[in-house]
């Protein structure tokens, strides 16, 4: 109905005064109808009544009916009935035969028109007489047997009830136009208090650029719908304060990891060329050359997984496996490692537990956590992995005997490339990806991962999945 372009203020406005013009239309009407079917009802109640005191004035002379009459030459009616005396000078009356011949009459009768045969049933009918609208009772006056009947007629102008109804229908036509203006006036006022709220919003967000999100509407506004918008739109700003400054840490974090190894390239390559060496010499710098971009496509590869893993459309290739069967292979598959490091890894868990699931996410989830937890346990240490059904779900914890993480370590243990010990890190080869992706994995299969740490006793990372 409106175009878009239409500010809402007017849609408003409009909307408000189409629905009160509606309104005081059908009101209106509805005074305007009922008020003119009363008016005829009163007018034709009291032709009735004047009909019947009529009817007991008529007296019969040489077998003739007549109207009794006053000296005065008016129809003699009852002082008890006021609406005879009020209408008295405006009726019509008329004795009628069957054959619609005039026997007598009080008042103009004459100016009534011939009657016509449907003028000659009892009830109510409406002629003109000299271009106006009179209303007409007929009523039957039956006579003793062998005797005709004969009709009495009675008819009043119906020209005050027409004015009556002219002056209503002139103060409606008048008074519907002023109404409306004054609703459209309340109706722009109204709608900009209420919507003035909303223009303040957006010109405040106007003012706010992707340069300075930390800059907040904090506006004073009741707790209505404009007041949550504004406090939706505040809390908007924070997610997107937060979240820009997780992708500026990440970008910070990623170059520094880039430019370590190539920085480390680039002296190794440096130092190799600054003089004529020996093929022992120039083999090492390759191996260290070659360590180095192991760890550039180790990086890589989890940030590639990360961006895909974060994307919408991002679907698991579901599938039937035996979780107790997964997990225990990937220990005995780092049994070796462990043993190097003088580190015992074992399986406490059922033979078999069916799963469905993403296999090759959820060995890179449960691989990450096991490398981690070698890696971080001292010689003598141990390394357990603990399979169990949990109600509808299941749970896998990784425990160790390591160090431990500091309890402020904790919140951020899931952010990437975050390290609780970052020289430790580096020199273990890690680039701080491995639990933020062991995260991602465990929320695309509807679970979640969970850490609990002691200094000193060491760490519980426990995988909770439901059973898909």
């Amino acid at each position: 109905m409106f175009d878009k372009t239409v500010p809402i203020r007017v849609r408003l406005t409009a909307w408000y005064m189409l629905l009160v013009a509606l309104t005081l239309a059908a009101f209106g009407g509805f005074v305007y109808l009922n008020l003119a079917r009363g008016l005829y009802a009163e007018v034709d109640a009291g032709l009735r009544t004047l009909a019947q005191e009529a009817a007991r004035g008529i007296d019969s002379e040489n077998g003739v009916l007549r109207f009794q009459n006053t000296d005065t030459g008016h129809l003699v009616v009852s002082a008890t009935l006021p609406v005879l005396r009020r209408w008295e000078d405006n009726v019509i009356m008329r004795l009628l035969d069957e054959a619609g011949n005039t026997v007598d009459g009080v008042g103009e009768h004459a100016q009534l028109p011939p009657p016509r045969d449907r003028d000659l049933r009892a009830g109510f009918s409406t002629v003109r007489v000299a271009g106006e609208p009179w209303r007409v009772y007929t009523i039957r006056i039956d006579l003793p047997p062998n005797r005709s009947p004969y009709l009495l007629q009675v008819a009043r102008p119906l020209s005050a009830v027409d004015e009556t109804l002219e002056r209503v229908a002139g103060v409606l036509m008048l008074g519907i136009p002023l109404v409306l203006f004054v609703a459209a006036l309340g109706g722009i006022f109204i709608s900009g208090r209420a919507l003035g709220p909303i223009a303040h919003v957006t010109r405040l967000a106007k003012e706010i650029g992707a340069d300075d999100l930390s800059r907040r509407l904090n506006l004073t506004l009741p707790d209505d719908e404009v007041g949550r918008l504004a406090s939706t739109f505040d809390n908007m700003l924070s997610r997107l304060e937060a979240a820009f400054e997780r992708e500026k840490q990440f970008t910070q974090d990623a170059a520094h990891e880039l430019r370590t190894p190539l920085t480390v390239m680039k002296g190794t390559i440096d130092v190799a060329l600054s003089r004529p060496r020996d093929a022992a010499e120039y083999r090492s710098a390759l191996v260290e050359v070659g360590a180095q971009v192991d760890r550039l496509i180790h990086l890589a590869e989890g940030l590639l997984f990360l961006a895909r893993a974060e994307r919408r459309d991002s679907k698991l290739n579901v599938e039937s496996l035996d979780l107790a069967i997964l997990v225990a292979g990937l220990v005995d598959e780092l049994r070796p490692v462990a043993e190097a490091k003088g580190v015992s890894i074992s399986y406490d868990g059922p033979a078999s537990l069916p799963l469905k699931g993403d296999q090759d996410r959820l060995i890179r989830l449960f691989l990450n956590l096991l490398d981690n937890a070698v890696k971080y346990t001292p010689a003598g240490g141990n390394v357990t992995a603990v399979v169990s059904r949990r109600g509808c779900g299941v749970e896998v914890a990784v425990m160790d005997t390591g160090s431990g993480i500091p309890p402020e370590h904790l919140p951020h243990i899931f952010e990437r490339f975050y390290r609780v010990d970052k020289a430790r890190s580096r020199s273990e080869g890690g680039v701080g990806l491995g639990l933020a992706i062991a995260e991602h994995i465990a929320e695309l299969h509807g679970g979640s991962i969970r850490v609990a740490s002691e200094l000193g006793k060491g760490t519980i990372f426990t995988v909770s999945l439901p059973a898909i």
